[in-house]
């Protein structure tokens, strides 16, 4: 049975105000922080895929608390107050939760732009290396996993709270702001109105094994199985290739480091455990190879 999907943003401080399911309909919550949403839906699409292509009747309630916190999320996955979350990956969360090997970005997320006061282009256009990449010193979220990969590499590394780091770069609190290129595109209109010398440079990018990947809790096989279930599914009909080329940041970003003039700096990802390593490499993009043509079709066509 094709599953009816909605995504409900609400406002809230708990789950029950959420409305009864209609019946045979099984509800999926999810807790977000409220300025962040607008921010992600791409990724809640992703989500939006994979139980709109298993077997039942799902309806996903994305919960909005201000001041959420990554951190708050993961101890509301462990008390099963919210049944998925997805997130970047880390050996704590892989450990700690079942995790749906299905990167949700093709890995994306790890090839990293950076937003910087306009004052620093001319110096990071230069950085042709590591070492010259490492002589910047780079802001992070707090709860972000690619700090630990950044700090275990030899950078400078500056953590603060999500909403602080787009003032701190802005006056200079530290050089760069780590955001993967499709990030950085949808964000930095928004970003510049608020902070105008803040640019986005997209060259030099940093990248390294790394994406957003689906949670669940230990304790709900069912739910990971259904998640599994969907993706396969969604990359089987090529739906899940459509939803990735359709979206215009990905597209923008996915020509940026296709572009000769993109210098790329590759490193490793300490983090990572041999279950993660070992992911279908069709899972991953292929930045090099890869041919887009313009109704989202791509070649060569990788299969799950």
């Amino acid at each position: 049975m094709q599953n009816r999907f909605w995504v409900l943003l609400i406002s809230a401080v708990m789950f029950s105000f959420t409305a009864p399911p209609a019946r045979g309909e099984e509800i999926v919550r999810m807790a977000f922080p409220t300025v962040a949403v607008e921010f992600f839906k791409y990724e809640f699409g992703v989500i939006e895929l994979a139980l709109d292509h298993a077997d039942g009747d799902f309806r996903l309630v994305i919960e909005e608390f201000e001041g959420m916190t990554q951190a708050r999320i993961s101890s509301m996955m462990q008390e099963e107050t919210v049944d998925v979350m997805f997130t970047g990956y880390s050996l704590e969360r892989e450990a700690m939760f079942l995790q749906v090997d299905v990167p949700m970005t093709r890995g994306l997320l790890g090839y990293r732009a950076f937003i910087t006061h306009k004052e620093n282009i001319p110096a990071l256009s230069q950085a042709a290396s590591l070492e010259e990449l490492k002589k910047f010193c780079i802001g992070t979220g707090s709860d972000w996993p690619d700090a630990s990969i950044m700090e275990k590499s030899g950078f400078c590394v500056d953590r603060a709270p999500r909403d602080q780091l787009w003032p701190m770069v802005a006056n200079k609190r530290f050089d760069l702001l780590s955001r993967a290129v499709h990030e950085g595109y949808r964000e930095i209109d928004v970003i510049s109105r608020e902070y105008p010398n803040v640019v986005l440079s997209p060259s030099p990018v940093l990248a390294y094994p790394f994406d957003l990947f689906i949670y669940v809790n230990r304790n709900n096989e069912r739910l990971h199985a259904i998640l599994t279930q969907g993706l396969s599914r969604a990359y089987s009909t090529g739906d899940f290739m459509r939803h990735f080329l359709s979206n215009p940041h990905i597209r923008q970003a996915l020509e940026t480091l296709k572009d000769p003039d993109t210098h790329i700096i590759q490193i490793e990802n300490p983090d990572m455990s041999q279950k993660s390593r070992d992911i279908d490499p069709a899972l991953w993009e292929n930045i090099v190879r890869r041919k887009y043509d313009d109704d989202f079709g791509y070649e060569p066509r990788d299969q799950m």
